[in-house]
């Protein structure tokens, strides 16, 4: 008899074939294939019960062996549910909508406001970025009204040109620096 007719490796074998049974047939067969020669060599003709079992556990548990063929199907792979590609005219328009948020609000408060919004909420259901690029970006332009807003709030009877003209300047750089960032952020790794 030889070491794969063993009643242990059929066994093993067989508790192998059970668990990757989500496996593709060819790919279960030659798993299967792969590990009846590996453990052709390594059990031989042994037939001891104890030097087949100490074979089996270095080659490893069914259930090891299948969770690695398992990682290395791309299959797999596939079947995790990956973001559908976000059409680049969503990011260009989030990133527009983001970076003209700032000076749309120097003319008039509200479109300052739907254009943030609509670019916060568009930067946030969007795939395209990873999440430290999407609070990077809605930092930078959260500054802007906030810087204004208590400038206006803290500074208000001192506020002269100059101050008003860097007031002006920071609403206008950092929602336009948030925009840039995001145009050439690289894609999202899938």
């Amino acid at each position: 008899m030889t070491g794969t007719a063993h009643p242990l490796v059929t066994d093993y074998l067989a508790a192998i074939e059970r668990e990757a049974s989500f496996l593709p047939a060819g790919r279960r067969e030659e798993l299967l294939a792969d590990l009846r020669e590996h453990l052709a060599v390594a059990v031989g003709e042994e037939q001891d019960p104890e030097a087949v079992r100490t074979a089996l556990e270095r080659l490893g548990s069914p259930s090891a062996i299948v969770a690695a063929a398992r990682e290395e199907e791309p299959e797999a792979a596939a079947a995790a549910p990956s973001p559908a590609p976000q059409p680049r005219s969503r990011s260009v328009l989030t990133a527009v909508l983001l970076g003209v948020s700032g000076i749309a609000a120097l003319s008039s408060p509200f479109a300052g406001l739907a254009a943030l919004v609509l670019g916060l909420a568009l930067l946030w259901t969007s795939a395209a970025w990873q999440r430290r690029t999407k609070a990077v970006a809605t930092a930078l332009t959260l500054a802007a009204p906030v810087t204004v807003g208590l400038s206006m709030l803290l500074l208000a009877a001192r506020l002269g040109i100059v101050e008003l003209l860097v007031l002006l300047a920071v609403s206008i750089a950092l929602p336009a620096t948030a925009a840039v960032r995001l145009l050439r952020a690289p894609a999202r790794a899938a």
